[in-house]
Formats: structure tokens, C-alpha cells, sequence
């Protein structure tokens, strides 16, 4: 039997855009997390949440928490979709972004499958 959360979502990075102080391996650790949230969203997101349009603004600063910022493209992405969002941002390990300083903002189209 089929849960809510048995739908696979498909999670497209449908933009990418860094500010950071200079280009060096921490480019390479963003983009790993990147994947990483990914992962933890097509988990997470289930067939409650439909198709929709987001941004997701991230600040890294050294050695403090990822501070982000979700906003809805369409104005019409759910309450409880972008919590469920939050969470897997939160579920994200960011072992590797203490030493990280910048912003990044994504893009995501996220689809049913």
C-alpha cells in the first residue's frame, strides 16, 4: 500500500548563483550540499505537495549555523510544503560548511514523478 510519501518527487536545480569572497573548494562543498538537499527532499516531499516553484536564499558564515530564507516563486507553494522543506534543509548535514563563507540562492522546480 501507497503512503503520501511514497511519491517520488524529481527535484531540478532550475538555477544556481553563488556570491562568495573568492572561487576555491568551497564552491565544490556548497555544491555537495546542494545534493545532499536534494536527496533529503525528494524524501521528504510527498504527493500532498504537487508541483511547485521555489527559491531558497542560504548564508554561510564561518562558523555559525546556515541561516535561509524559502520563497515561494508561484505565491502558491503550500504552508506545510515549504515546512517540510525547512525540515530537510535542517535534516541536511552542513558537516563541511563551517569553513564556508558567502550566500548561495537555488532555484528548484520540483515535479511528480
Amino acid at each position: 500500500m501507497l503512503t503520501d510519501y511514497d511519491m517520488t518527487k524529481k527535484i531540478i536545480l532550475n538555477g544556481i548563483e553563488l556570491s562568495l569572497p573568492k572561487y576555491n573548494a568551497s564552491a565544490v562543498t556548497i555544491f555537495d550540499y546542494l545534493e545532499d538537499v536534494v536527496s533529503n527532499l525528494e524524501n521528504e516531499l510527498g504527493k500532498d505537495d504537487g508541483s511547485f516553484q521555489i527559491s531558497i536564499n542560504m548564508d554561510f558564515s564561518t562558523n555559525k549555523p546556515l541561516h535561509y530564507k524559502i520563497h515561494s516563486n508561484n505565491g502558491s507553494t503550500k504552508k506545510g510544503t515549504k515546512d517540510r522543506v525547512a525540515k530537510a534543509l535542517t535534516r541536511t548535514n552542513p558537516e563541511n560548511l563551517n569553513r564556508v563563507s558567502g550566500s548561495v540562492k537555488v532555484n528548484l522546480l520540483v515535479e511528480d514523478r
